[in-house]
């Protein structure tokens, strides 16, 4: 397994022994330089790719690239496994008219846009695309915006950069009779994600899942191997898509501060 850079380093070092060596598959880093070194591995013949914590940067050139190999994109929260659970209760209590909120605790000097990325993926994940964002705010320690999915579902996003809180994405999600609310630490913890859910009965705690996002990403890459997907690229679209989705919200928000 190719593991070239501190940041994957990192990420292997989250893997148990439990969970074998795939050979031939790499690990590339999601700092902004990273669609140069995925094409790279594609091109090389990696049989597959975890793409840990990309950065919102343009890769539209890359969703060209004819290869079989399998493509799987580690988000910092959409990749915990509590995801599987938590999906289908979100989706049960999204009603039309609904409204999400979506708030994510990051480290001081963490970028917003990325955060803002983080956000959207997981929000896909659990409901839908999210198709829209205007950013309402944003200074070097906060963003706020707005946002609508295609369900048509509303969405409060906030991102706070803090040294005072660990780092962490929550949602939740109310309805007439209660509410579905999901908490994910980060991944550099080992406390384990909380899904709960509320309704007439009382409330209801999803059983703890403790394996990492990285391991679960990990395991995704082998399944999808062993399965022969036809479709290895499909992470990579729909990461596309969010991705002009949050750099159209930042850049418009930046065009509008702009001074004339």
């Amino acid at each position: 397994m190719n593991a070239p850079t501190t940041h994957a380093r990192t990420t292997l070092a989250t893997l148990p022994l439990s969970l074998p060596d795939p050979t031939g598959v790499v690990f590339v880093d999601g700092d902004p330089g990273w669609p140069a070194e995925l094409a790279r591995a594609l091109r090389a013949g990696a049989a597959g790719i975890a793409l840990v914590h990309p950065a919102p940067v343009d890769f539209a050139d890359l969703l060209d690239e004819k290869s079989a190999t399998i493509v799987v994109v580690d988000s910092r929260w959409a990749s915990n496994p509590v995801t599987d659970l938590a999906e289908p209760a979100f989706r049960a209590a999204a009603v039309k008219g609904s409204r999400l909120e979506c708030r994510v605790v990051m480290d001081p000097g963490c970028d917003f846009a990325t955060a803002l990325l983080d956000q959207l993926v997981l929000i896909r994940a659990l409901l839908a695309p999210v198709t829209k964002v205007q950013v309402q705010h944003l200074s070097d320690r906060a963003l706020h915006a707005e946002g609508l999915t295609d369900l048509p579902l509303a969405v409060d996003f906030s991102i706070v950069s803090t040294a005072a809180l660990p780092a962490s994405a929550s949602l939740r999600l109310l309805t007439s009779d209660g509410k579905v609310e999901l908490t994910i630490p980060s991944g550099d913890t080992a406390q384990p994600a909380r899904l709960i859910t509320v309704g007439p009965d009382g409330a209801v705690l999803a059983p703890t899942q403790y394996e990492t996002g990285h391991r679960a990403s990990l395991r995704r890459v082998c399944e999808l191997q062993a399965t022969r997907s036809a479709d290895g690229m499909a992470d990579l679209r729909r990461l596309h898509a969010d991705v002009v989705t949050t750099t159209a919200a930042i850049g418009d928000h930046l065009a509008v501060q702009a001074p004339a």
